[in-house]
């Protein structure tokens, strides 16, 4: 496949690589569902890294208001003793059955004499019922829904947020109408007639299409989308598909491909683009349940032995996470190997561990239009300057803090693609 700009190679001695991130952590929040309403229970599931062996547990669940605070118990028995490494670990708490409105969640390290904060992000519980409203999301410049009429026939008059919304026609039980511009956030509708009023608390979320509402979108990431020649005179192509389901999925922006828009109505196959880091989609949560995503890569040169390609992952907001181990890595000379990850947020320097060898600093820049960053570097010699083969291979942050304090450590994923020199086959190594 083709290869990466070489990085610049700072080299840090093993020693240093425990020292510099043995008081690293970060912490992540999930919500399953991931698209929560008032008619059923909602878990909190918190992952990241604890700076030791020794990691939290769950110690209770504080509601105040529009604030819902999950607090993990640092504190640890007097006769633990907890081993110097980087420990990944995932927490759930319960909410059980929350009221319809948006919410502010907040992790808190519990240590009893002190308490800070891991990491917080938002969480808006819909009411879908009486109303059904698709999509359940709009931009903050308004846009058209369908709402379930529960008054049939009748006159009715709609409120979106306070305000009076265009009404178009009814279509089989529905009623077409125009959200009006609002502030982000989540806002109430109430459609009434002469037969009475129903209200949907929170039933319509307004969000800001320039950013990506972690309460409103989950990423989906296509990790390559590559169509052109490579080295020992490969070409290759990229196939990326789409397929509709049983249910209309909803996303923030177009999808790349010919006569696509945000809403998926056929199967689809994206466009290539050309791009190191793929094609990031933000996907509607709760709306690509029966929606199927696929990839394939190739060579289409003559040379190829492998016609049918090879299957690419397609990686969902589930699979990232604190650190990535790839094991049992050929380090042979037939061989060229890239790594390639992907981060949730911004930070500043990550390193890559090959077996017991010195490890190297991988950086990562922010993909244009998104909240996602991404990074490669070509493992190929290195890995032949490897003494023993196969290895493995860790990535994970080099950021450390001041006096043991936290730092917020974004989820990623990444992949190794290894693509041998004479028949061009392409073998995606996933982390473990």
């Amino acid at each position: 496949m083709p290869q990466n700009v070489p990085m610049k190679r700072l080299l840090v001695s093993a020693a240093m690589l425990l020292l510099v991130t043995t008081i690293a952590r970060g912490e992540t929040i999930r919500f399953d569902p991931p698209n929560a309403t008032a008619h059923h229970s909602v878990d909190a599931i918190v992952s990241g890294i604890w700076h030791d062996g020794c990691v939290p547990s769950v110690k209770g669940v504080t509601i105040a208001g529009s604030t819902i605070q999950l607090r993990l118990n640092t504190v640890l028995p007097p006769e633990a003793g907890c081993p110097q490494a980087l420990t990944q670990y995932t927490l759930t708490f319960h909410l059980e059955v929350l009221p319809a409105g948006a919410y502010t969640v907040v992790a808190l390290d519990d240590h009893g004499d002190r308490v800070s904060e891991l990491t917080r992000t938002p969480l808006i519980v819909r009411d879908p019922e009486p109303l059904s409203i698709e999509p359940y999301a709009v931009p903050v410049s308004g846009g058209s829904v369908l709402i379930k009429n529960p008054f049939g026939l009748n006159a009715t008059t709609v409120l979106i947020g306070d305000v009076s919304a265009l009404l178009f026609i009814t279509i089989d039980g529905f009623l077409a109408a125009a959200a009006p511009p609002h502030a982000a956030g989540a806002v109430d509708v109430v459609i009434t007639s002469t037969a009475g009023t129903v209200t949907s608390k929170a039933g319509l979320i307004y969000y800001d299409p320039a950013s990506a509402d972690p309460a409103v979108f989950e990423p989906i990431l296509y990790p390559l989308s590559f169509e052109g020649s490579g080295a020992f005179g490969s070409q290759w192509k990229t196939e990326n598909f789409i397929l509709a389901g049983s249910t209309r999925a909803f996303f923030r922006d177009p999808l790349p491909c010919p006569g696509c828009s945000r809403l998926l109505r056929a199967d689809a196959q994206l466009l290539n683009n050309g791009d190191p880091w793929g094609h990031v989609l933000y996907a509607m949560r709760g709306t690509t349940g029966t929606v199927d995503f696929a990839s394939r890569v190739r060579d289409i040169s003559s040379q190829s032995s492998s016609i049918a390609g090879t299957e690419v992952p397609i990686v969902r907001e589930r699979d990232f996470r604190g650190q990535l181990r790839f094991v049992d890595v050929q380090a042979d000379g037939r061989l060229r190997t890239s790594l390639r990850m992907w981060s949730l947020g911004d930070f500043p320097e990550y390193l890559v561990l090959i077996g017991s060898s010195p490890a190297l600093p991988l950086h990562t820049t922010i993909i244009p239009g998104t909240s996602m960053w991404f990074g490669s570097l070509d493992l190929t010699p290195l890995l032949l300057q490897s003494k023993t083969s196969p290895v493995s291979i860790t990535v994970f942050p080099s950021g450390f803090g001041t006096n043991f304090s936290p730092i917020a450590l974004p989820p990623i994923w990444g992949m190794l693609s290894l693509t041998n020199n004479v028949s061009q086959q392409v073998t995606i190594v996933s982390p473990h």
